[in-house]
Formats: C-alpha cells, sequence, structure tokens
C-alpha cells in the first residue's frame, strides 16, 4: 500500500485565466514595478518570495495573452 506523502500524486490544475494584452502589461509592469522597489537589504524572505511570485504570475498572464492573441494554445 502506498499511503505515503512521498507516494501521493499531487496534480495542480494550471491557470486558464488569459487577460487581454494590454490589461497583462500593465499587470506585468505594476509587479515589476513593486518588486523592484523592495529594499533588498531589509526585506524578509516572505516578502521576497510573493513578490517573485507575483511577477512570475504577471509573466505567465503576458506570455498566454501574447498565445491567445496568436491563435496558440499553451
Amino acid at each position: 500500500m502506498q499511503s505515503s506523502i512521498a507516494h501521493t500524486e499531487i496534480t495542480v490544475p494550471r491557470p486558464t485565466f488569459v487577460p487581454p494584452l494590454d490589461i497583462a502589461r500593465a499587470q506585468a509592469r505594476q509587479a515589476l514595478e513593486k518588486a523592484n522597489s523592495l529594499d533588498l537589504t531589509v526585506v524578509d524572505s516572505f516578502a521576497l518570495a510573493r513578490e517573485f511570485g507575483g511577477v512570475c504570475e504577471a509573466l505567465r498572464q503576458v506570455l498566454a495573452a501574447l498565445d491567445a492573441e496568436d491563435g496558440r494554445h499553451a
């Protein structure tokens, strides 16, 4: 019997929301500005991880919007 956590299969659904490209770009610029404004000498690791996650999500949305405009399915 495979009941340990190591044998548990976890499937994380991929996000499906794809904003229009202009909105995705604006959100990406805002997320990047916010991340760049962090003072890395005093910021804690949780705040840094939160901002990195925000930048990654904004990048995902921009790429998904570009793919949607090109008619591709990512």
